[in-house]
Order: structure tokens, then C-alpha cells, then sequence
């Protein structure tokens, strides 16, 4: 039996520039949007409508504040970030500047990456879009535990961004992706145990939550080295 490796700090990886240039606007066909730390922050009438969590993926707010154009900036935004291959999450919130401005009424871009990424690692994993609550008994054990391994690809780039941004960023989100992690780590497991009540838990199902496991096991190690998993994964890593 093979033990999993030990906790090791690994070199966050050169992340890919955004795909518009350095510039305080974003110019839209509706409006302009200020643009802060080169498309990371987006915001409009002091308002936060997006945040880059990485140049991949992307906070977007569902309504947009105020009156006027707003609104319809706000939906070419996200068919921009959309058309350069951005994953856009929509969120029901409200942010207002004034919330990261700090004691010299400066915008604190970072303060508000790292609030909008805790809002996405507040988002339940076990709850997952893929799967309407109607129908979750009924889907295989390996296809819950491959879209699971995806969600965690999304959640390791994301970290990955910050980490190229700013490695002090990762220490600043607290227990948000120990959280996640156990709320996945009880669904999984639950999972596992009403398939094999059903007699429907097979070889492949475990190659897929194992393989799942692995992929988990090494984001944690990588940025939440203190974290525990359960008895019932470790086995599996065994």
C-alpha cells in the first residue's frame, strides 16, 4: 500500500494575463466601466459588478445598482468575459466601494478579491447545479464524483490566481476552503453508503471517487496543510 506524500508547499504556477490592456475604462458599447488592476476589479456608479477570481473565472453580480444603463452594461460585461473564455458565476449581492475603501478613502482592490472569493468558497458543494435535488438519489456514485473532481479544478485555479497575485492573499480566507471541503468530504460519504445499500456501487464508482480523492488531497496539501481529512478517505488514499 502506498501512503499519500506528506504536506508539501508547491510554486504556484505563471498565470495567463487578461485579455485587455492596462487601462483605468473598460469601454463598452453601453458605457464605460472602471477597471481596476487590469480587468481583476469591475465596477460601475461605486458599485462592484465583477471580480476576477482568476483570469478564468469571474463574480458577477445578478442585478445591477442604480438607474440608467447600468443594467445593460452589466449583461455586455458578462458577454465579454464570456467571449474571452471566462467561467462567470452570478451571485445575488449588492457591494457597494465604500465597503473595501480603507482609512484614506483608497479602494483596497485586494480586500474585495479576497471578499468575493470567500463567497464563492461559501457556495455548497454538495449542493451542486448539476444535479436537480429531485433526481440526486438516482445519479451514479462516479458521475457525482467526477463533477466533483471539476468543481475542485475550478476552486485550484482560482487559488492558483491568487497565489500569482499575491501568495499573502491565500492566508487571508480563513477556514472558507476547509469548510467546503468538509461539507464534500460527509456528501461523498453519504453518497457512497446509500449506493451500496442500492447493490449499485461498482469498481468504477470507486476508481472515480478515488481519483477524486487524490486530486482533493493535493489542494489541501498545497493550501490547507492543517486540514484533517476523514477516517473514510484517508482509507480510500490508502
Amino acid at each position: 500500500m502506498i501512503a499519500p506524500l506528506p504536506p508539501i508547499r508547491f510554486a504556484a504556477p505563471r498565470i495567463a494575463p487578461h485579455p485587455w490592456p492596462y487601462s483605468p475604462l473598460l469601454e463598452l458599447p453601453g458605457g464605460d466601466l472602471r477597471n481596476y488592476d487590469c480587468g481583476r476589479i469591475l465596477t460601475a456608479q461605486q458599485f462592484v459588478l465583477a471580480v476576477g477570481l482568476s483570469p478564468q473565472h469571474y463574480v458577477a453580480v445578478v442585478r445591477a445598482p442604480g438607474v440608467g444603463p447600468v443594467g445593460k452594461i452589466l449583461e455586455q460585461l458578462v458577454g465579454f468575459l464570456c467571449a474571452h473564455g471566462a467561467c462567470v458565476i452570478r451571485v445575488q449581492l449588492r457591494a457597494p466601494m465604500v465597503w473595501f475603501t480603507d482609512n484614506f478613502t483608497e479602494f483596497n482592490w485586494q480586500a474585495c478579491l479576497i471578499y468575493f472569493t470567500r463567497i464563492y468558497l461559501a457556495v455548497d458543494p454538495t449542493d451542486p447545479p448539476w444535479v436537480p435535488p429531485n433526481i440526486w438519489p438516482l445519479v451514479p456514485v462516479a458521475a457525482l464524483a467526477r463533477a466533483g473532481q471539476q468543481h475542485w479544478e475550478q476552486v485550484q485555479r482560482i487559488l492558483d490566481g491568487l497565489a500569482a497575485t499575491d501568495p499573502e492573499l491565500i492566508l487571508r480566507l480563513g477556514t472558507s476552503l476547509a469548510v467546503m471541503a468538509q461539507r464534500w468530504e460527509f456528501y461523498i460519504a453519504r453518497q457512497i453508503v446509500l449506493s451500496q445499500r442500492a447493490g449499485e456501487y461498482d469498481a468504477d464508482d470507486f476508481d472515480a471517487v478515488v481519483q477524486c480523492d487524490h486530486f482533493l488531497y493535493r489542494l489541501l496539501t498545497q493550501y490547507e496543510p492543517a486540514y484533517e481529512l476523514l477516517p473514510v478517505t484517508l482509507a480510500r488514499l490508502l
